[in-house]
Parts: C-alpha cells; sequence; structure tokens
C-alpha cells in the first residue's frame, strides 16, 4: 500500500515538473493582447507592475494573477478587475479555469500530501 502511494507521489512530482511549467507557458502566450491592455494598467496595477508585467519571466505572474482572477470569483476584488470573466474570450476562460481548478490544484493537493507523509514519517507513523 504505502509503495504504491510513494510510486504515484514520484509520478506525480514528475508529472508536475512538466505539466503545470508548460501548462503556464502556453497560458502566458496565449493570453489576448486585448486583455493584456485593458487590465494591465492602473488602477488594477501599480506603474511599475504594468511595466514589469509585459516581459518574460514576471509575464509568468501576470499569467497566474488573471488566472486566478477568472477561476475564483474572491480573487476579482483583491485587484478590482470587476467582471473579467464576462470579457474575455470564452476560450481564454475555459483554459484559465482549466489552469487553475485542474493543473494549479493538483499541485497543491500533491504538495500537501508529501507534507502529510512527512510528518507521518517524523512522528513514526509509518514504516
Amino acid at each position: 500500500m504505502i509503495e504504491s502511494f510513494v510510486h504515484f507521489l514520484i509520478y506525480s512530482i514528475l508529472l508536475m515538473v512538466v505539466v503545470f511549467p508548460t501548462s503556464l507557458l502556453l497560458l502566458t502566450w496565449i493570453t489576448p493582447v486585448s486583455v493584456i491592455d485593458r487590465y494591465l494598467q492602473p488602477p488594477h496595477f501599480s506603474e511599475f507592475e504594468s511595466l514589469a508585467y509585459r516581459y518574460f519571466p514576471s509575464s509568468l505572474i501576470r499569467t497566474n494573477l488573471f488566472s486566478l482572477a477568472i477561476a475564483i470569483p474572491f480573487a476579482r476584488q483583491i485587484r478590482k478587475f470587476g467582471d473579467i470573466h464576462t470579457q474575455v474570450p470564452l476560450w481564454f476562460n475555459l483554459a484559465c479555469r482549466f489552469y487553475m481548478y485542474f493543473v494549479f490544484g493538483y499541485a497543491v493537493l500533491c504538495m500537501a500530501a508529501m507534507g502529510l507523509i512527512a510528518i507521518c514519517l517524523m512522528f513514526g507513523y509509518l514504516p
């Protein structure tokens, strides 16, 4: 039982190393320019953030913020995006929701499972 669980976690880690960055890069690449121009400005972002989030390494943060705001309603209030989920194209809306719910959610669940295993090993509950 434990061996199969460990194999699952190893597979999950390998899957996260490939799927998480690939899907984030793909989502960053397909973000519509109209969405970037409309929401990457004050009052949603500061002047520095507006400039920084247009270029590669930090554009990944922008994509995560947009995806979070589209997928989770309370996240829209943080940056005052309003009804961003109705303003973006349907295909981008679905892609962001898929990324947040499945890819990012899977990564969070696997990290929680690894933390639980570490705690169990630390207290001697697992052989």
